[in-house]
């Protein structure tokens, strides 16, 4: 019998764990949070995309002369929303550039993932 700290310790989330997780929308974690719900699931994957896609979009027309603050709240943003529907690489990309908004190499990275999530999302639609 497992002891009381094992049964009530939180369980490992490793992405390698948990196959869902390894592509560009967890969709595992989306199904939970729309409680299985199918249409529910199209119409959060498609208004994240869109938003996603601006919030880059936003990002790359920023220039020295905008507000960090108003790029850290485009970021933090997409950090939020990207979580909510699965898309963890993007929300890791959007954290790191939160704490370093003015590294070139993370912007590529953001819009990257965000790009790889588009493409994973306009896949499930054929």
């Amino acid at each position: 019998m497992a002891s009381y700290s094992e049964a009530f310790q939180p369980p490992d989330l490793h992405c390698s764990s948990n196959p869902s997780s390894e592509r560009p929308i967890d969709l595992v974690h989306l199904a939970r949070k729309t409680m299985g719900d199918k249409d529910a699931e199209t119409q959060v994957l498609g208004l994240f995309a869109r938003q996603a896609r601006q919030c880059v979009n936003q990002l790359c027309g920023a220039n020295h002369m905008t507000a960090q603050k108003d790029r850290l709240a485009v970021v933090r943003t997409l950090y939020g929303s990207a979580s909510n529907v699965g898309a963890f690489c993007v929300s890791r990309a959007a954290k790191c550039l939160e704490e370093d908004p003015n590294d070139g190499i993370l912007h590529d990275a953001l819009s990257e993932a965000v790009l790889d999530v588009e493409n994973f999302i306009s896949g499930l639609s054929r």
